[in-house]
């Protein structure tokens, strides 16, 4: 599995989307930096817990992963993968932690269903060797 995915890392359309995954990431650790900072929706210590700790883990997830798929590393995109999972798991199982209104419910599922074409279409690149 691991030689396959540095094969891959080597294609050309695969290293086009690493390098737009980077992007996705950088937009990611900017959106918990804002957070951080108190440009967010509240002030960042008003905020539950739960959120703080995801903006913190996720903003270096969120680096680690961009500096890892620019450089086409197979840690870059094992992290982008245990990234979306991630979320996909807190987001399922523990959504009333994160969602407290159906229009927070309704941002997590976008949330959701965009980061699941990602992944769709990270695998549709593998699997094809394109």
């Amino acid at each position: 599995m691991l030689n396959s995915l540095l094969e891959a890392t080597g294609l050309y359309w695969m290293g086009i989307y690493l390098r737009f995954l980077t992007f996705v990431f950088a937009y990611g650790a900017i959106v918990h930096v804002t957070n951080m900072v108190g440009l967010g929706a509240k002030p960042w210590l008003e905020t539950p817990l739960a959120w703080r700790i995801g903006d913190v883990t996720y903003l270096i997830l969120d680096v680690t992963a961009a500096i890892g798929l620019w450089q086409r590393k197979i840690w870059g995109i094992g992290l982008f993968l245990l990234g979306f999972s991630s979320q996909f798991v807190i987001y399922t199982i523990f959504i009333d932690y994160f969602a407290f209104t159906s229009e927070d419910k309704q941002t997590i599922y976008g949330l959701l269903g965009t980061e699941a074409i990602l992944i769709l279409i990270f695998f549709v690149l593998f699997f094809t060797k394109k």
